[in-house]
């Protein structure tokens, strides 16, 4: 989430008008990196509004809102809600505008082998429904288009870190993993897009918006990387969450042993993608205007580091 197409009080109101609400208070989300978002309070209770802000057609990003209403029947997650006209989403100055019922909880700021097991639970229980399900459209989260939009002849960063993104990049571009266990996955399953409630219990899952058909193994890769590595815990306390999180997710899915064999490459994979990501948006792209929470790619860099 962040914030790139303003918004005045009189622009918001008037995207209300199509849903029968009326706005008491707005306020920009500056979290996240890809779309426009805003909370709002209205006359009938919060919403999150989104400006799509991607160069997908209304009619892929739209495909998202359907499979969320579906979905929504499997486990917690951000539902869109129908316009007056009975419409997913709107148009507002030629961009697609969608409002999402607002969830009431904080997003996962620490991990637990509690929380590690609960989400564990909800992608076992989303991968068994999305099984060989698909969104037919492309994701931001693309680490060969970040890789290929990179001079890094010309990028300006530690020339060691240089090495390691490389010599990765190297390696994961040799690996096969299209054979694999597949269906609809999140891809972008951190900690701030899992809200919980105050007794520590996930209360939702926010933010499909980079959702494609995949490995499933992407997921978990994600959640290992961005919700245990990340921290740099010791190994015993890193390998008892990685544990409970394949244990608990078992229970829903089980996973295969050519997924098993090659989770150790998806999570090299998705430690890449993202600090590809991360120097594409601050160091390449360099975006002005924009209310945007800046993330540093040498935050991830570790990720990479330690040998498979």
């Amino acid at each position: 989430m962040a914030v790139y197409t303003i918004l005045t009080h009189s622009d918001i109101q008037s995207i209300l008008i199509q849903y029968n609400l009326v706005l008491n208070y707005y306020s920009e989300i500056k979290n996240g990196i890809l779309n426009s978002n805003y909370f709002l309070s209205t006359n009938n209770g919060k919403y999150v509004l989104r400006i799509f802000e991607g160069k997908r057609s209304f009619y892929e990003e739209n495909l998202e809102l359907e499979f969320l209403i579906q979905l929504n029947k499997i486990i917690p997650c951000c539902l869109p809600l129908k316009t007056i006209n009975d419409k997913n989403f709107i148009v507002f100055k030629n961009k697609m505008v969608a409002l999402f019922h607002f969830i009431e909880g904080e997003p996962v700021v620490k991990t637990d082998i509690d929380n590690i097991r609960q989400i564990a639970y909800y992608i076992g229980k989303f991968h068994n429904y999305s099984f060989e399900k698909k969104l037919d459209r492309q994701s931001r989260v693309n680490l060969d288009f970040y890789y290929n939009n990179i001079d890094f002849n010309k990028l300006d960063i530690d020339l060691n870190h240089k090495k390691v993104i490389l010599n990765a990049y190297s390696n994961i571009n040799k690996t096969n993993f299209g054979y694999l266990p597949s269906g609809i996955i999140h891809n972008d399953i951190f900690p701030d897009n899992v809200f919980i409630n105050k007794y520590n219990k996930i209360v939702g899952i926010l933010d499909f918006n980079e959702s494609i058909t995949g490995p499933f193994i992407f997921d978990l890769a994600i959640i290992i990387n961005y919700w245990i590595k990340i921290y740099k815990l010791d190994k015993k306390a890193e390998n008892l969450l990685i544990d409970a999180l394949l244990n608990e997710y078992q229970k829903q899915r089980v996973l295969t042993e050519e997924e098993k064999k090659l989770l150790p490459m998806a999570i090299k994979q998705t430690a890449l993608t993202f600090i590809l990501l991360r120097i594409y948006k601050f160091n390449v792209e360099k975006q002005k205007n924009i209310i945007i929470e800046p993330k540093q790619y040498n935050e991830l860099i570790h990720l990479l580091e330690e040998k498979i």
